[in-house]
């Protein structure tokens, strides 16, 4: 049956969230309109306290802000997974998942696709700019905005099973290479389904991007992430 699975989280200033389609991850609204959710209403995580305790097999911190940095991704999910926990959400889903996540190029194409429309477009939704930006739109000849669901399936991916989360942060300085951390933390707290799209057992494939802005005229640097999964 297909199926897929689209979460939104917003970091920085602000936290919000949108819903699940057709099953999987999670509950919510499936329109992509926002709801608020805190930090620390689901699952306390601290990495950053994980790894300098050593507990995070792999994880290399030299390759922060380098194309390698997607060892460190995969090496986090899988850690995530390997926790007893129970995802605050609607779909509930508790760890330790298995089998582990795999790298999908696939996946990580999409996503990146979509980080980086959302970062040229100034634009934060699943759903794709429908701008010259949103690639998927304009080779499918959409006139609209890119569903995830097909930008996943127009960069290779066969699978069945499709889910999307993402994230962005606006500062006014220059956030650390490693803030990625900090995003997987909030979307393992979320109540939005965005914790259980990472655990869910189902979800066996993987990529994932960031996209860095420069600073604009109000000062403001903006970094959008997408993690696009997928399952056969």
């Amino acid at each position: 049956m297909y199926q897929k699975i689209v979460f939104a989280l917003v970091l920085g200033l602000m936290v919000a969230g949108c819903g699940a389609e057709n099953g999987g991850g999670g509950g919510g609204d499936t329109n992509g309109t926002t709801n608020t959710d805190s930090n620390n209403s689901g699952v306390d995580i601290n990495l950053t306290q994980a790894i300098a305790d050593g507990n995070v097999t792999g994880y290399d911190a030299s390759k922060n802000g380098t194309p390698q940095v997607q060892q460190n991704y995969l090496v986090i999910l899988n850690y995530l997974r390997s926790l007893s926990i129970t995802c605050n959400d609607d779909a509930a889903i508790t760890g330790p998942s298995s089998p582990d996540m795999v790298w999908n190029d696939h996946l990580a194409d999409a996503a990146e696709e979509h980080s980086e429309d959302m970062r040229k477009s100034v634009w934060y939704n699943h759903d794709g700019s429908g701008t010259v930006n949103d690639k998927t739109a304009q080779d499918l000849g959409l006139g609209r905005g890119s569903h995830f669901d097909e930008r996943i399936e127009h960069n290779g991916f066969a699978g069945s099973l499709k889910a999307e989360n993402i994230a962005t942060s606006g500062a006014n300085y220059v956030l650390p290479s490693d803030y990625w951390l900090k995003v997987m933390e909030g979307w393992m707290a979320s109540t939005h389904g965005h914790c259980s799209n990472i655990m869910n057992p189902k979800l066996t494939q993987f990529g994932m991007y960031e996209s860095r802005a420069a600073q604009d005229g109000s000062g403001t640097y903006k970094i959008y992430w997408t993690q696009d999964f997928g399952g056969n």
